[in-house]
């Protein structure tokens, strides 16, 4: 914070200030809702999403706009792109979440969900199979008794989501959101620097970490 105020750029410590409230509240939805999978909703997913990860892309790009000189416009171009952004992103991280390969990822096969937390591909599953429901309680009571999903229950529930199209949709989310990141470029000039926010968005589709 005292380096973006250093910075001097009009509005956005305020911005970023009220970007942290969104977060908190966000993360309080998250922890209010862990583990219960009762309490599994896209809508919900969405709060989360749209107030952590999506809520910080949307200031970066904002703050960066304005440190440009950029018009308003812009701004609420750049503002929609970094939403968008930041929903893809999200939604290809729950993907390598469930699908990924660990060696690449860092991560163990649904560590989310040992954290409580419900994904996307999880939630599309879940209405799909609502007898996943189930396995899924049986993974979460054992992740908390040893700190991790068992590598043949995370199989399974990875399996059934594969089968029921969870994957798959996530993917086809992710892919119209940056879609729409894309078109919100469409405001800005033409140039090197939107040449480069159309790379990472694209890019962001095919990360595999």
């Amino acid at each position: 914070l005292r380096r973006i105020q250093r910075a001097g750029v009009p509005a956005t410590l305020d911005e970023m200030l009220a970007v942290i409230e969104e977060m908190i509240l966000a993360e309080s939805l998250q922890l209010e809702r862990r583990g219960r999978i009762d309490l599994a909703s896209r809508a919900a997913y969405f709060r989360v999403v749209e107030g952590k990860t999506a809520a910080l892309f949307r200031w970066a790009m904002r703050a960066g706009g304005r440190a440009g000189g950029l018009g308003a416009a812009e701004l609420d171009a750049l503002e929609q792109f970094g939403l968008h952004l930041g929903v893809a992103f999200q939604t290809v991280d729950d993907c390598l979440d469930v699908g990924g390969d660990p060696e690449v990822t860092g991560k163990d096969t649904l560590a989310d969900l040992r954290e409580g937390k419900l994904t996307y591909p999880l939630l599309v599953a879940l209405e799909r199979a609502p007898e996943l429901a189930g396995r899924l309680a049986e993974a979460l009571a054992v992740s908390e008794a040893t700190g991790r999903v068992a590598p043949a229950a995370a199989a399974e529930i990875a399996r059934i989501v594969e089968r029921t199209g969870g994957l798959a949709e996530s993917h086809k989310l992710a892919e119209q959101h940056v879609g729409l990141a894309l078109t919100a470029l469409d405001v800005l000039p033409a140039g090197d620097g939107r040449d480069a926010l159309r790379t990472v968005a694209v890019a962001s589709l095919r990360r595999s970490s």
